[in-house]
């Protein structure tokens, strides 16, 4: 390897609401290459749809690859159409490489079909953001997090913030009584 030439990947993940039983998502990602002499663009592809709310399931889902390697890459774009349907869920992950993995699809697009699942937790948060302020997630009344679980209940056990023992969960499950 060169010591000069650097590789980069970029992704992103942004979710929309279009009304309180839609999201509009855009996922990218792009690889590139870098050296004294230049830059070059290894992949740029994106996947954009909707997922309906609150049930997190895809309703419609359109691949788009700016810049591949291979001609061949152009059947990547069919598996990622047949993730209509598929619940952001238990078992989404398994789904979507059963799918999209190995040889039946392209590794970067099974990456971006996978980002979809923090589509659950962006789509929480803005709701819950409607339902209290984000700065009242250190407020001792605990609104923010008490929004969040008349919400989403599995947000206890989540993370190691919001495990059944620690003081957040505690004291906004006692408020909420």
């Amino acid at each position: 390897m060169t010591p000069s030439r650097t590789a980069e990947r970029v992704k992103k993940l942004k979710i929309e609401p279009v009304d309180d039983t839609l999201l509009r998502f855009r996922a990218s990602l792009e690889d590139t290459s870098q050296d004294d002499a230049g830059g070059e663009i290894i992949h740029s592809l994106s996947i954009e749809g909707t997922i309906s709310l609150p049930d997190l399931v895809i309703r419609s889902i359109e691949p788009h690859a700016s810049h591949h390697p291979y001609a061949a890459c152009g059947a990547s774009l069919a598996p990622v159409r047949k993730m209509v349907g598929i619940a952001i869920g238990p078992g989404f992950r398994a789904k979507v490489q059963d799918l999209m993995g190995g040889t039946s699809g392209c590794s970067h697009f099974l990456a971006l079909a996978i980002d979809l699942s923090a589509s659950h937790t962006l789509s929480l948060f803005l709701r819950m953001r409607d339902a209290a302020a984000f700065s009242s997630r250190n407020d001792p009344d605990n609104a923010w997090i008490g929004a969040g679980l008349k919400l989403e209940p599995r947000l206890e056990n989540a993370c190691i913030a919001l495990t059944s023992a620690s003081p957040v969960i505690i004291h906004a499950k006692q408020k909420a009584h």
